[in-house]
């Protein structure tokens, strides 16, 4: 089992990921060795995973799909995998795993890019926040967060627990979720939230989210 580090956080602490401006400012040697520390990271957050996919029921998920480390010019400032139902493999929601520089999350989400190319809208997915009270009740509601595509990556998201407990909020972030598509997920906080076994803390969260995500699987989607 692989413990989540300072190291995993620390390497997206960087003032550049363009290749042609990090190039301008280091030399060859350090560049080489920034690309080496990026892909060490990378081959651990591969093969977890890996692992993960492992874990899984055989057969109910299609195969994890792990983010490259790099976009060919660019190193990327948070690594990312997906996880879909086999039943909806060509579908735009998915479990979505990641890990930038302030945190490790594991959620529920529509992904709208390239979205044409895969069955699904967003009207049908939004749907799914009429699930949220009830499914919420099945777990710990502790470090569960809900927001909207539109929020910036590093922002404070709501708590599950505030958005329950607020009719008001409730009403207002549904509202401002069906202009785009809502996430729902887990997160461990980098210098807070201590992971021992990353790959059972990702399983666990995925298993928490099946009820949601099974539900589109139901709905023909």
């Amino acid at each position: 089992m692989t413990a989540l580090t300072e190291e995993m956080f620390a390497i997206f602490d960087q003032p550049e990921f363009s290749f042609k401006k990090i190039k301008a400012t280091r030399s060859p040697q350090e560049v080489d060795a920034l690309k080496a520390q990026f892909k060490n990271v990378w081959n651990i957050w591969k093969t977890v995973n890996q692992a993960v996919a492992q874990q899984l029921p055989a057969g109910k998920f299609a195969k994890v799909h792990v983010e490259s480390w790099t976009n060919g010019w660019n190193l990327r400032d948070h690594y990312w995998a997906s996880y879909r139902l086999t039943a909806l493999e060509d579908c735009n929601p998915c479990i979505g795993v990641m890990l930038d520089k302030k945190q490790l999350q594991v959620y529920l989400m529509f992904q709208h890019y390239k979205s044409e190319k895969r069955r699904g809208t967003p009207n049908k997915y939004n749907a799914l926040l009429r699930e949220v009270p009830k499914w919420a009740k099945t777990i710990s509601m502790d470090h569960w967060y809900l927001w909207d595509k539109d929020e910036m990556e590093f922002t404070d998201h709501m708590p599950v627990a505030e958005y329950l407990s607020n009719p008001q909020r409730q009403k207002e972030f549904n509202k401002e979720a069906q202009k785009t598509s809502f996430l729902l997920g887990k997160f461990a906080f980098r210098g807070k939230n201590h992971v021992d076994r990353m790959e059972d803390y990702i399983v666990t969260v995925i298993n928490e989210l099946m009820p949601l995500y099974e539900k589109l699987e139901k709905a023909g989607l």
